[in-house]
């Protein structure tokens, strides 16, 4: 361990718990869930030092050297790393390309904090509260790290997840005030996905026509297979739906066949965000719609 550090590096990090809505009620702090490499970052002596969540030290993001210069040796972090495009859109793609590639296309790098583990002395003990005071304390004196974006109030997150959904904000994680920094408190931090759900034409059946497994639907000119399995119920219905009105097999997906759809059917579907989206399968529209 440096001597400069309060703790041992790696540090073992909270990992939020997900959760199906986000939670209601006071005691809760709730911020932008980011589509990036969770990153703790240390400030020693002669260097900045990041490390995963599993412990595996970056080496990959020389553009985040300049971070040394702007706090002070014995600060430990916990955050994300972002590539941000130069129209404001989170872009994971580019955080597994090259700084050469970055810099060609006009991605920039940034470290947004959720927490401060380290300011001289452990601060993994204190409650929240305290640790978010000493973190906005201590990056209100320089710009080039910032804070998570961040709320009390639980329809103003919400509202902030939907609009800020087309830059690549994923959800909502939602932290207990009175939480200390341990990852064995499992619910101390918990995760919500964002997910709306839309209209998209079924274009495909996947598996056996009568209780297939999945649908293809078309969303933005892509053909997307609904995920998870359908649920026998919903299997029957899609089957019953579609008798006389599935066409020619078109190919294979995960080793089932895929059969064209040949009537106008509608379904509507919901999508999370970030770079593990899935479609799911709600329900398909009755006629009349």
């Amino acid at each position: 361990m440096p001597s400069s550090l309060a703790l041992s590096l790696p540090v073992s990090v909270m990992r939020p718990s997900p959760v199906p809505r986000v939670p209601e009620g006071s005691g809760w702090q709730h911020g932008a869930k980011l589509d990036g490499f969770r990153a703790v970052a240390a400030w020693l002596p002669d260097r900045l030092h990041l490390h995963s969540r599993t412990g595996r030290r970056f080496t990959e993001f020389p553009e985040l050297l300049a971070l040394r210069e702007a706090l002070p040796a014995g600060t430990v972090l916990d955050g994300e790393i972002c590539a941000v495009s130069a129209e404001g859109r989170m872009d994971f793609d580019a955080l597994q390309r090259t700084a050469a590639y970055r810099r060609a296309h006009g991605i920039a790098l940034s470290y947004t904090v959720f927490d401060l583990l380290a300011d001289g002395e452990d601060c993994r003990p204190l409650p929240l509260t305290d640790r978010w005071a000493r973190l906005t304390a201590l990056l209100d004196s320089q710009s080039m790290v910032r804070p998570v974006l961040a709320t009390d109030d639980r329809e103003q997150a919400l509202a902030l997840a939907r609009d800020l959904a087309p830059m690549g904000v994923e959800g909502i994680v939602s932290r207990r005030w009175t939480s200390r920094y341990d990852p064995r408190l499992s619910r101390g931090w918990v995760k919500w996905r964002t997910a709306e759900s839309q209209d998209a034409t079924v274009v495909g059946v996947v598996g056996p026509v009568r209780r297939p497994w999945a649908v293809q639907v078309r969303l933005g000119g892509t053909v997307v297979t609904t995920s998870p399995r359908l649920a026998p119920a919903d299997a029957v219905r899609v089957g019953q739906r579609l008798e006389g009105h599935v066409g020619e097999r078109l190919a294979d997906a995960g080793g089932q066949p895929v059969h064209a759809v040949t009537k106008e059917v509608v379904a509507e579907v919901r999508r999370t965000g970030g770079r593990h989206s899935t479609t799911r399968f709600v329900r398909l529209r009755p006629t009349a719609e």
